[in-house]
């Protein structure tokens, strides 16, 4: 004796369709995954070396900078002989200001937007969703 369900269908079919369904929709997903990987992995092999490269220049102006502020200020106290003592230590306090400031904007964003991918995450609970309900609707 065969099973049918609702719509005539022997069980065996709507199994069998659910599992070709299932593969079907696990090979779509990989093959996106891989192919956005792919175009990311090219634009990132360009990008890095010029990050890197943008980054020890900018090091270098900053190490410029610095050292211009530190004159600066040096030149404010010029008759005492702390002059570049007292310079560096102005420009010390200003960086370490500054740094504690980006520090708690950018913990402050991160906390704020979280770690987990909400994107992908609320595709994959549709996702569920509809084959929940393609499985109840084919049973």
């Amino acid at each position: 004796m065969q099973v049918v369900t609702e719509n005539n269908r022997p069980i065996g079919q709507v199994v069998a369709e659910l599992k070709s369904d299932a593969k079907d929709f696990v090979s779509t997903r990989l093959q996106m995954l891989s192919q956005e990987m792919s175009e990311k992995i090219s634009v990132w092999k360009v990008a890095i070396p010029m990050l890197a490269v943008g980054a020890v220049i900018g090091l270098l102006a900053f190490m410029a900078l610095t050292f211009a502020f530190i004159a600066f200020f040096a030149g404010v106290f010029n008759p005492s002989p702390w002059a570049w003592c007292y310079g560096g230590l102005i420009v010390m306090a200003i960086y370490f200001i500054v740094a504690g400031g980006m520090f708690y904007l950018g913990r402050r964003e991160l906390t704020q937007a979280g770690l987990a991918p909400t994107k992908t995450i609320r595709v994959l609970k549709e996702d569920q969703i509809w084959m929940q309900h393609e499985a109840r609707s084919q049973a």
